[in-house]
């Protein structure tokens, strides 16, 4: 029992004091010395203010720093398990009997997952009109493909591959200098005729100051004297109704597209306009007037026809979409 004098109060106690300043240092020891002074006051009849305050303080700030701790380590954890960023090498799973090949995807503008999406498709459809037997297209590391084939396929057409796609002959609008047979012809009385498309497996080459480009189905080949006069990139809109595209220009080359079309509608046969790609031609039509507002439509001719193909190819040429070899897996 303690005894103390009438008229006088029990002063607060040191371990009080001290279990409130170690609550802000180290919340859960002066948590604990903050219930153990609060007990001890009590029984000595002693104010228990200060080591009550302790207790809080310390029981909330055990917390927030329970809290803190928690999302630093979960922090590091995510640090060293992400994968890794672009630019960066990456690992990726290929059947030990394929050979592959690591395509890297750039565009004009920023290349979202559709044209991403797109690209593989083209990519793949790339290959396989090829006669290329291929295992898979896979998406990895943001802007690049990976390409595997079959073992059985030969190496210096897997390097072609790469090559035709890296370098296509004529992307976007081109006006058509000659059409010939898909087995070959003879332009501007040349003694010889251009290669054949069952010459081609990628379907296009360079040949006497000409670019040769099949249409898909290899039926006709179609000769270029001339680079694209529209870029590919210059389509702003792409409509798909039915087994209808419709196709908008940008304005600037809207313009280009009308004096252009409008030559070609007065010349006395006719003259054609071929949307070209990296996997052939999509469409020639003959111009017949001149084409204002930079809008036309392309609509299938045929059971061949493949409308959302050839939006998705329409799309990739919009983006200004390029491909370049960055590794192979071959011999």
């Amino acid at each position: 029992m303690s005894y103390q004098r009438p008229g006088t109060a029990q002063g607060t106690s040191g371990l009080s004091i001290a279990s409130l300043f170690l609550a802000v240092l180290i919340p859960l020891v002066g948590f604990v010395l903050g219930l153990v002074a609060r007990a001890q006051a009590k029984r000595a009849g002693s104010p228990t203010a200060i080591a009550t305050v302790a207790v809080v303080v310390g029981a909330i700030l055990s917390v927030i720093w329970s809290i803190c701790i928690a999302l630093i380590v979960w922090g590091g954890v995510t640090l060293f398990t992400q994968e890794a960023p672009s630019g960066e090498a990456v690992e990726i799973p290929v059947p030990d009997s394929a050979k592959s090949v690591v395509l890297e995807v750039t565009a004009e503008d920023d290349l979202d997952a559709e044209t991403l999406a797109a690209a593989r498709t083209l990519v793949e459809r790339h290959a396989t009109q090829a006669g290329m037997n291929v295992l898979a297209v896979t998406e990895s590391d943001g802007n690049s493909l990976l390409v595997s084939f079959d073992e059985d396929t030969a190496d210096a057409l897997i390097t072609q591959f790469g090559q035709s796609l890296s370098s296509p002959p004529a992307n976007g609008f081109s006006q058509v200098f000659a059409v010939v047979p898909a087995s070959g012809g003879q332009v501007d009385g040349s003694e010889e005729s251009s290669p054949t498309c069952a010459d081609l497996p990628f379907g296009s080459t360079q040949w006497n100051d000409l670019t040769v480009v099949c249409d898909d189905a290899d039926t006709a080949q179609y000769l270029f004297d001339e680079g694209p006069r529209v870029p590919g990139s210059a389509i702003a809109e792409i409509t798909v109704s039915g087994d209808i595209v419709a196709v908008t220009l940008s304005p600037d080359a809207a313009a280009e597209f009308e004096e252009w079309t409008g030559q070609l509608a007065a010349e006395a046969d006719g003259g054609r306009i071929a949307i070209v790609d990296a996997n052939g031609v999509l469409s020639a039509p003959v111009v017949q007037a001149a084409i204002a507002g930079g809008e036309f439509q392309i609509s299938g001719g045929g059971p061949d026809f493949d409308v959302q193909e050839t939006a998705d190819r329409l799309r990739v040429l919009s983006a200004g979409v390029t491909f370049s070899v960055a590794g192979a897996k071959v011999g």
